[in-house]
């Protein structure tokens, strides 16, 4: 059934069958925390590009056989962890960026971006001085590429900012292989988005500099089936995580070159979140 759903011809085949169902729902409340850090900038510091990684993952789930615990290690201790090299990375420069840079570790991603989504509807820092934003939301633990996939290729001006920052890789940029999965629409960048600042979301590229395209696919596709959401989305030794240095460095690039620049980058025409940027920095109705 899932081959066949899968297929762009499917149309649906009649069960004969009826079926009573009956829902029981209920509400559990908590109480989370997103978590901010701020290099001050050496300019212009009321102007921030900000790095962003989700820091929660499932919890523990009781009812479950056998490991109970969601430990979400590529889903996204991986990131949060490369938030926290990218935030050594600047503190160890001998003279600050001109702009601020903001780190932020954003909970709740996984209940529905909430933590960002309340970022979002209550900045910290104004968002007409939020100079653009990169998300991280599970690195690369595959190993180097050859290139580099942007979730959503073509939305704003940063794309330019990762192509430059590839090609001193001797990389390329790539689309999202899977925009029918709608993942610009799942992960933290969105709530960014959706409230006008431009926001990147790349991914680890899909051409492993030794094993090729088919490779990638398949640890990615093996990795979705068996540990994606899972409590066996664990570390394992067999990660390359050669592959994250690579990521990251090309993160602190766009973060280092943004933070120097005076300029905003913006939304391409024709995107939907571009009339809210113009009307917050005062060129739109």
């Amino acid at each position: 059934a899932k081959v066949l759903a899968a297929r762009s011809d499917f149309e649906a085949i009649p069960l004969q069958l009826n079926a009573s169902l009956s829902l029981r729902n209920t509400i559990e409340q908590s109480t989370s925390r997103n978590v901010l850090a701020v290099i001050p900038g050496s300019v212009r510091p009321d102007e921030y590009f900000v790095y962003m990684a989700h820091w929660d993952h499932f919890g523990i789930d009781r009812s479950l056989d056998g490991d109970q615990i969601y430990n979400g290690a590529l889903d996204n201790a991986t990131g949060t962890a490369g938030l926290l090299e990218l935030a050594e990375a600047f503190m160890s420069l001998e003279m600050p960026p001109a702009r601020s840079i903001l780190f932020l570790a954003v909970t709740a991603e996984e209940q529905g971006l909430l933590g960002s989504a309340y970022y979002g509807e209550n900045p910290v820092y104004p968002l007409e001085k939020t100079v653009a934003a990169l998300n991280m939301d599970a690195l690369n633990i595959l190993g180097p590429m050859n290139d580099v996939t942007v979730i959503g290729l073509g939305y704003s001006d940063l794309d330019d900012y990762l192509a430059d920052a590839a090609a001193e890789q001797d990389r390329v940029v790539t689309p999202d292989a899977e925009p029918e999965a709608g993942y610009y629409y799942r992960s933290d960048h969105f709530s960014f988005a959706k409230v006008g600042v431009p926001a990147l979301y790349a991914g680890e590229g899909t051409d492993h500099i030794d094993y090729g395209t088919d490779w990638t696919q398949e640890k990615r596709d093996e990795y979705r089936a068996n540990n994606y959401h899972k409590p066996s989305d664990e570390y394992r030794p067999d990660w390359d995580l050669t592959g994250a240095v690579q990521d990251l460095r090309l993160y602190f690039r766009i973060g280092y070159r943004i933070a120097n620049e005076s300029s905003f980058p913006n939304w391409s025409e024709g995107t939907e979140f571009k009339a809210i940027r113009d009307r917050m920095m005062g060129g739109g109705s």
